[in-house]
C-alpha cells in the first residue's frame, strides 16, 4: 500500500470515529472546554489565551525537551464562533540545528452544530534560535478535528495532521490520533472543583523511509478549578532505543514518560 494510501485510510478512519460515535488537540493550543463552551451562544468576538508549565514536554511519544520543564503560552482570537486564528510558543531543547522555541502560527474554521464540533486549518510551525549553520527545520500542516459530546460529560473525537515538507526535508508526513475524556465532578460539596480521565491513541507516517511508522498513546487524570487545570499523564511509544537514536540522536527520549502540569485557560469575555 503506497503511503499516500495509507494516509487516505487513516483520514477516512478519523473522520469515523469523531462524528459517528454517539481532542488530543487541533493544534498544540486547543482550548479546554470551560473556554469554548458550546452550550452558551459566544460574543462576536472574543480572544482566548492560557498558560501552562511541565514537568517535561512530550510531543507524539518524544520528548521535545530533553526531558526537563516547558513553558508554553497562547492567544487565539476568534470571530462568530467560526473563524479563529492565533500564536502557541514552547521552549525547546533536542539538539541537532538546537533550536530555543517552537512557535506556531496556525487559523482555520471551527464551528459546534450540537453535539458535533468540526474544525479544519493550517498549523506553520517555526522554530526560533536554531543554528545558522544548518538547515532549518519549519514547515507547514494543514489538520482536521472532529469531536462528538456523547453525554455533557464524555466525549470523544479524532484529528488527522498533513504536511509534505516535515521539518523542511521534502518529506510527507501524516499522523492521526482518536481521544476520548470523561469529565465528573468528584465532591458533590464542592462543585467548582471539576476532574477528568483522558486519553488517546495515534500513529505517525512518513514519506521515503524518514523515520519508522510508529503507534504512540497517552493516559491521564486531571482537576479543574476556575480557569486552572492540573493534570498527571503518562505517555509512551512503540519505537525502540535504536530507532529513536536513529529519529532524534538520542536512545532515551522515546521511552514511557511521565508529565504534570499546571494550567491556566481564560478569555477576555469571560474577564468582564
Amino acid at each position: 500500500m503506497t503511503f499516500f494510501a495509507r494516509a487516505a485510510g487513516v483520514a477516512v478512519v478519523a473522520a469515523a470515529i469523531g462524528s459517528v460515535a454517539p481532542l488530543t488537540p487541533a493544534v498544540a493550543a486547543d482550548l479546554p472546554a470551560d473556554v469554548i463552551d458550546a452550550t452558551v451562544t459566544p460574543p462576536p468576538f472574543d480572544i482566548a489565551f492560557g498558560v501552562k508549565g511541565l514537568s517535561q514536554w512530550v510531543l507524539r511519544g518524544i520528548t521535545q525537551t530533553s526531558k526537563k520543564p516547558a513553558v508554553q503560552g497562547y492567544a487565539e482570537f476568534q470571530a462568530y464562533d467560526w473563524v479563529y486564528a492565533g500564536i502557541w510558543a514552547s521552549n525547546v531543547n533536542f539538539g541537532g540545528t538546537d533550536p530555543s522555541a517552537e512557535i506556531d502560527f496556525y487559523g482555520g474554521l471551527r464551528h459546534s452544530w450540537g453535539p458535533v464540533t468540526l474544525d479544519v486549518g493550517y498549523v506553520w510551525v517555526y522554530f526560533s534560535g536554531e543554528n545558522g549553520s544548518a538547515p532549518g527545520l519549519d514547515y507547514g500542516k494543514v489538520y482536521g478535528v472532529a469531536k462528538y459530546a456523547v453525554t455533557d460529560s464524555f466525549t470523544v473525537g479524532a484529528n488527522i495532521y498533513y504536511g509534505n515538507d516535515f521539518i523542511n526535508r521534502g518529506v510527507d508526513i501524516v499522523h492521526s490520533t482518536a481521544f476520548a475524556k470523561y469529565a465528573f465532578t468528584p465532591l458533590a460539596s464542592m462543585p467548582e472543583i471539576g476532574a477528568y480521565v483522558s486519553g488517546s491513541f495515534s500513529k505517525q507516517w512518513t514519506s521515503e523511509n524518514f523515520v519508522k511508522d510508529y503507534l504512540y498513546w497517552d493516559a491521564g487524570a486531571g482537576f479543574t478549578y476556575k480557569a486552572m487545570t492540573l493534570d498527571f499523564r503518562y505517555s509512551d511509544s512503540n519505537l525502540s532505543k535504536s530507532q529513536c537514536f536513529g529519529y532524534m540522536g538520542n536512545r532515551n527520549w522515546c521511552g514511557d514518560s511521565y508529565v504534570v502540569s499546571l494550567s491556566f485557560d481564560t478569555s477576555l469575555n469571560k474577564l468582564k
